[in-house]
């Protein structure tokens, strides 16, 4: 692990400087005994809570199920958040909080950069790789199967021995091999059981594969071995969209149906896994087995089971629903953890409420079910009205003021609005309106002169101060400096370089965990998104690349298309923009090993896209790019397109949905798919006017502002981009703002004065 100390001392390095001004903090003399008097007891050597440890610095550093720490940054990391109150979950420690001057001491070292001395820092230095070893993994991970094979029978030692990160012979033949590459390395003396330096073993990289399964099941696999993030086989067999074959492979051989791991969005479990991937088959076999469906891992089952709308699987789950622990299973099929359509049958509203679920739950901020029901793109009224009329308040208000009709509000004057106030809903906190005079620069190059800077800026604090790469902040920004590049616009390179490799170095730090199933914070849209920005700046293909691929290909369904995990739009809410992009993504860094597989991935995905049914404008514009990147006929992206341009509003602009105003967000992509797939000239006269729509509101400082509609569940802090806590989704509006200016860069187009008042 050499690599990830070196990147957590030139990452803490760098921010410290930030940090500076108070007393320093000695991380030896101040913090480590507040860790090893309070915290390492759950989150040390012997359990890691959420995944987390905080006796080894690697650890700490790469976080729990999330970054925890966020060095340089307390105000956006979630264990300041943690030891100071409850908005990001339980106060730590759980048998009562620290003193006002050890959280002071803590929030002090994070802010001067959580700076943590090697002497301190709890690890181990590893052997190096065998070169032997080494040279054998190329084999495998280029393809090369004859030279694989001469050199393991020149030298078949090495199966037995180690490379990088103290992976195996065995368990690159699984990852980039078949399985005679995998029986041959067996036959060689390799012990299925060895771990790499984070804990996981070849039977975990198997989960896809019924055949090397078994191979290595018969030669003694142990089926309930845990990594360091305590994944087991089962775990990771079922991540994805499990194989019935290889799930009932390891049950077969003694696997714990019922093991459980902590998650980013709560506790995981086999059945629970297979359940939100809607595979019936799967959830019956693990039922009979005897996987544990009580309590709230049954819970998350069951609402993972509506959430794919799988229904085989919601029948099984509702016989077995634990009344008590169901209270608050209306909180996990609404957003943000709820996904687009759950509750668009009012019978499943009433079903779930009749199995025990409280109508008046409140999660997190205080907000109740109906709340974040009215806050939602696709709850219909009748849903609405089956919460209502099983006792919803309509009333309710956060500790902020908002009730279900504000929430409702942010989507404009809707069905949902109407009958809220039929209903006798009052607004509890009417945001007050934000007055902005829109600045236009005098042509689209001098708009993008002026944006570009700004979303460079931002885009390096967002990952100095989240110690997370978003796809809002950072891998948009990449597309448009590369779009503003390519139009001959100045872009700083430096930044561009640094960001990259602030990519490529979280890949890295995240790549043992993907290959047991274990995906960064966002799953699929996070990773495809980045892998995305990393192939636009020409990022070579690497271990860490190949990690996410096959992650992602594994969280691919059936029917070809990824689905979200949650609901927050408009960056998360498309099923058509995931899976164009996940297409996208494994088109640039498919691993050579194993092309062919990923190649019917890809047409999986393409045949979906182009039968997908757009509703939205970014639904639209992503059918449109998924086509273009599929490389359909001409005369299909033409169609899309006209449906596309249907859409475009008497201001030149698109609005998100039908009951928004147009804004950047919307009119930015429309024209990039547009531009993009070639199906418009930059001087089509709609392409102008949308042009001119974004000129006419970009504000003096570069940026756009576009008010935020999806529900917030992240600590907020200032990433250097205007608009408050609107501002992660006007950096995203500004980001597609500038990407399609840029085109139009080398023709001045006259903007016109426009002073306006926008809703906060």
């Amino acid at each position: 692990m050499k690599y990830v100390r070196l990147v957590t001392v030139a990452w803490t390095l760098v921010i410290a400087a930030a940090g500076r001004g108070a007393d320093p903090v000695d991380f030896g003399r101040d913090v480590l005994p507040i860790f090893k008097s309070h915290c390492t007891s759950c989150h040390g050597p012997k359990q890691q809570k959420n995944g987390f440890r905080l006796d080894r610095r690697r650890d700490a550093m790469k976080g729990g199920t999330s970054v925890m720490i966020g060095p340089g940054n307390s105000e956006g990391s979630r264990l300041y958040h943690r030891l100071t109150g409850d908005t990001s979950g339980p106060q730590m420690p759980p048998d009562g909080p620290l003193t006002a001057d050890q959280i002071r001491v803590v929030k002090t070292w994070i802010d001067q950069g959580a700076q943590w001395p090697d002497e301190l820092s709890g690890e181990t230095t590893a052997p190096p790789p065998d070169a032997t070893v080494t040279r054998l993994m190329d084999l495998l991970r280029d393809g090369d199967r004859t030279e694989f094979r001469k050199l393991l029978r020149d030298e078949p030692r090495a199966a037995k021995l180690r490379g990088p990160g103290g992976s195996t012979p065995l368990m690159y033949a699984v990852l980039y091999g078949d399985a005679e590459a995998v029986r041959l390395v067996l036959d060689a003396g390799a012990d299925p059981n060895t771990r790499n330096e984070a804990g996981a073993t070849a039977l975990m990289w198997a989960a896809d594969d019924p055949d090397k399964t078994r191979l290595l099941l018969r030669r003694g696999a142990d089926p309930n071995i845990k990594s360091d993030d305590g994944r087991t086989p089962l775990l990771a067999a079922t991540a994805g969209f499990p194989s019935y074959a290889v799930v009932k492979l390891l049950l077969d051989h003694g696997a714990n149906p019922s093991v459980v791991v902590p998650t980013y969005r709560g506790p995981a479990s086999p059945l629970r896994n297979a359940a939100q991937a809607g595979d019936e088959a799967v959830v019956r076999l693990l039922l009979e087995r005897g996987a544990d469906a009580k309590g709230i891992i049954g819970v998350l089952a069951l609402a993972g089971a509506v959430n794919a709308k799988a229904a085989g699987c919601a029948d099984l789950l509702f016989k077995v629903a634990d009344r008590e622990a169901m209270k608050p299973a209306f909180l996990f099929l609404v957003p943000p953890a709820g996904v687009y359509g759950s509750l668009t049958d009012p019978r499943t509203v009433r079903r779930v409420a009749a199995a025990g679920a409280d109508v008046n739950a409140r999660g997190v901020g205080g907000r109740t079910v109906l709340m974040l029901a009215a806050g939602s793109d696709d709850v219909p009224p009748e849903s609405i009205q089956a919460l209502i009329e099983l006792g919803a308040d309509v009333n309710a208000k956060t500790p902020a003021g908002m009730t279900a009709l504000d929430f409702a509000r942010l989507r404009g004057q809707t069905p949902t609005v109407d009958l809220l106030i039929k209903a006798g809903a009052k607004s509890g906190r009417e945001p007050a309106p934000m007055a902005m005079t829109a600045k236009p620069a005098p042509s689209a190059r001098a708009a993008v002169e002026r944006s570009l800077p700004l979303l460079q800026k931002a885009d390096a604090t967002f990952v100095q101060k989240a110690g997370c790469i978003s796809c809002h902040n950072n891998t948009l920004t990449t597309m448009a400096a590369s779009a503003a590049r390519t139009a001959g616009v100045a872009v700083d390179e430096l930044v561009v370089r640094k960001q990259r490799q602030a990519s490529a170095d979280y890949l890295e730090v995240w790549r043992e965990r993907a290959l047991q199933g274990m995906g960064v914070p966002g799953d699929d849209v996070t990773v495809a998104t980045m892998l995305i920005g990393l192939a636009e700046e020409k990022h070579p293909a690497g271990l860490a690349t190949d990690a996410m691929a096959h992650y992602l290909k594994t969280l691919q369904s059936p029917d070809g298309r990824w689905r979200h995990v949650a609901h927050r739009p408009p960056l998360e809410s498309s099923d058509i923009e995931l899976t164009a992009l996940g297409m996208r993504a494994l088109q640039a860094y498919a691993p050579k090993a194993r092309k062919a597989e990923y190649e019917k991935a890809v047409w999986r995905a393409a045949d979906w896209i182009r039968a997908a049914r757009p509703k939205t404008t970014t639904d639209r514009a992503f059918q449109i790019l998924g086509l273009h990147w599929a490389g359909d006929d001409p005369d299909a992206i033409r169609k899309a397109a006209r449906d596309l341009l249907a859409e475009q509003r008497a201001d030149g602009g698109w609005g998100q949905i039908p009951t928004m105003a147009s804004d950047a967000f919307a009119t930015g992509q429309a024209l990039v798919a547009l531009h993009e797939s070639g199906a418009v000239a930059v001087t089509d006269p709609a392409y102008q006017r949308g042009v001119q729509l974004l000129l006419s509101t970009q504000l003096e400082d570069g940026s756009w502002y576009v008010r935020s509609r999806s529900v917030p569940f992240q600590p907020h802090f200032e990433s250097g981009f205007p608009h408050g806590p609107d501002q992660w989704i006007s950096m995203a509006a500004t980001n597609w703002a500038v990407t399609a200016l840029a085109p139009a860069a080398g023709n001045r187009v006259p903007a016109r004065e426009r002073t306006g008042t926008a809703e906060r």
